[in-house]
């Protein structure tokens, strides 16, 4: 396969978008015609005067839209697509990742917010849910401004159910439905292969999808490719970066999803807790100058071809794939031991604006999370979708990585690591990064780190 250029990817997508559509224009005009619109009477929709084109009533209305920095260009592009069509302005404000949670509390805590919709992690979906600052969108449903052919049942249900609903109502529309994978230098590896089968007599690579059958397995590669020269590429020792990587681990020793149990109680006193932080230690002797905090480092190490593996995430994996190519430059598996970390983005309203806007800025999240654009988000800018109906087969051949993505080709993407979708993910998560920074770091012992970590997640759950 021949590597593609920046350029010819895009001209792909765009001609992927006019076959398989017709013109952009069309399919989206098409989306936004059934999308409705609302506001001003207290109820939703109840300002649709054409509920053909219920969007229409909504023009000239200007919305605040908060996204995380990673994804502010696509929203931009989302946004401007979205004006276009409906009237309907969208104002784009972008946070850094690493503050975008704490800044949206206390806005939302005092009341001010700044913001008519935004996107929300999976894993702060209870902290925006559970105190009632995301709006409930089942009277949305349920008045002029739904649209007919939305089908929120083509949502996979994972996603729908981790990035929009809490304790049995609809709060938010999943728009990015991404999981952790591991991506390795096939071309490279394939230099090592002999050699390593010669001294472990096994293959040197990962299968696909699978991937490797653990971490054990996965460390020895790493520390014979740092013996030969290569290092891995690992975010860690410092930075809210650090919670994405230890629930892989957890999962894959200790075969739960989740770290908190159905009564809220932490499960890091479990058998093999303390083994998957010794793997994430272990890593960070093979890696190459894991001290970020974000999760850009690593990935721009892989794109600059210093490493040769990574666990990432998809719009990452998508720019590894655009360099290197499929399965020629790289592989793309599961994460070692087969539970990857779930992750992704949902689309909420504020509760605190005033309904004209909530309606509007309802019409943007159904309009932005629809058929037509979970497949444009995804084919233009690396979006992983959240719909079974995006993993086409024209979209398959012309994207072979979303062969990872389809749980039809992949059903090991069904089996999730779960980091704790809880109001109290914010204290659960500072505990775990500032504890395991220290293993990491070589302050404190993995088995004083785990013990540690499990009392004060005890103490934050029980209220102490």
């Amino acid at each position: 396969m021949e590597q593609s250029t920046y350029q010819n990817k895009i001209v792909n997508r765009r001609n992927y978008l006019r076959l398989a559509g017709g013109s952009v224009a069309v399919s989206l005009a098409g989306c936004v015609g059934g999308l409705g619109g609302g506001g001003g009477g207290g109820s939703p929709g109840a300002q649709v005067e054409n509920e053909s084109n219920p969007a229409g009533s909504y023009q000239g209305v200007s919305l605040n839209f908060a996204t995380s920095s990673l994804y502010g260009e696509i929203w931009q592009d989302l946004a401007n697509k979205f004006s276009e069509e409906t009237g309907i302005e969208v104002n784009v404000s972008s946070y850094a990742q690493s503050e975008m949670l704490t800044q949206l509390l206390n806005q939302f805590r005092a009341r001010e917010a700044s913001f008519d919709a935004f996107i929300s992690d999976v894993i702060w979906t209870g902290s925006f849910m559970e105190p009632g600052f995301a709006e409930d969108l089942g009277p949305y449903f349920n008045s002029p401004l739904a649209n007919d052919g939305y089908d929120y049942g083509d949502h996979l249900e994972v996603f729908a159910k981790n990035y929009g609903q809490w304790k049995g109502t609809r709060y938010g529309l999943p728009w990015y439905g991404d999981v952790m994978k591991l991506v390795v230098r096939k071309d490279v590896l394939e230099k090592h292969a002999d050699a390593y089968k010669s001294k472990h007599g096994e293959s040197i690579m990962p299968s696909y999808p699978k991937g490797y059958k653990s971490y054990d397995k996965f460390n020895r590669v790493a520390k014979f490719m740092h013996d030969n020269g290569w290092d891995m590429g690992l975010e860690g020792q410092r930075g809210w970066n650090i919670v994405y990587y230890y629930p892989n681990r957890f999962s894959a020793e200790t075969g739960q999803a989740e770290m908190l149990n159905e009564n809220g109680n932490s499960r890091l006193g479990s058998k093999g807790a303390e083994t998957a932080l010794q793997h994430y230690v272990d890593q960070a002797q093979w890696a190459r100058n894991p001290l970020s905090t974000a999760y850009t480092q690593s990935r721009d190490q892989f794109l600059d071809g210093k490493t040769w593996a990574v666990e990432q995430w998809g719009t990452a994996t998508a720019k590894f794939i655009d360099k290197y190519g499929w399965e020629e430059g790289v592989r793309v598996t599961l994460t070692p031991g087969g539970w990857p970390n779930l992750g992704g983005w949902g689309v909420l309203l504020n509760t605190y604006s005033d309904q004209e806007k909530k309606d509007a800025a309802f019409l943007l999240a159904q309009w932005a999370t629809s058929k037509e654009m979970d497949k444009y988000s995804y084919t233009e800018h690396g979006v992983t979708p959240t719909r079974a109906s995006s993993f086409t087969e024209d979209i398959k051949k012309q994207y072979p990585q979303a062969r990872y993505h389809d749980p039809k080709e992949n059903p090991g993407i069904r089996k999730l690591s779960l980091r704790p979708r809880n109001p109290k993910y914010q204290e659960l998560g500072d505990t775990m990064q500032t504890q395991i920074s220290e293993a990491l770091s070589g302050s404190s012992s993995v088995s004083e780190t785990i013990t540690t970590i499990h009392q004060e997640w005890q103490n934050i759950m029980s209220g102490d």
